[in-house]
């Protein structure tokens, strides 16, 4: 009687564990992440407007002066563009220049999205792999969602 009081005690913990650590750890690691693809697509359609302002020279536009009224506006030199560099920063770039920093920018992006899709991933095998050990701890029939397949056969 004294060790099934004691696993079930490891087993309220561990459950406890999966519960309130790692899946509230996969649920920041996956919002996290889709805010990187936010920014990824944000930068990319950046870049899609770039290459359409490139060919033109003077630009139309409607600019909202504030609450809801816009008036129109022609930009007759577009030598230069400002881009938000991150933390609040803006630089003033050629076009040129602003798809290269772009280009930089979405690479390092991705590197980190699928970083943070790594540790998605690592912190999914962590759960899979606990709640497993638990079931086998209780004496519950785990059922394999797969046929495994022999490697060395």
């Amino acid at each position: 009687a004294v060790v099934s009081t004691q696993s079930t005690g490891k087993v309220q913990k561990y459950e406890t564990f999966v519960e309130e650590v790692l899946k509230n750890d996969l649920k920041y690691v996956l919002e996290e992440r889709d805010k990187v693809y936010d920014e990824i697509s944000e930068y990319s359609k950046l870049q899609t407007t770039i290459e359409r302002l490139k060919m033109t020279a003077p630009i139309k536009s409607q600019i909202d002066v504030g609450c809801n009224f816009y008036m129109q506006a022609v930009v007759k030199d577009t030598k230069y563009i400002c881009v938000d560099i991150g933390m609040g920063l803006h630089v003033e770039m050629t076009f040129e220049e602003a798809l290269k920093f772009l280009a930089k920018k979405i690479d390092q992006l991705t590197v980190k999205s699928e970083r943070m899709t790594d540790k998605s991933v690592d912190i999914k095998s962590r759960i899979k792999l606990i709640l497993e050990a638990l079931a086998e701890l209780q004496g519950l029939n785990v059922k394999e969602t797969k046929p495994r397949r022999h490697i060395f056969a």
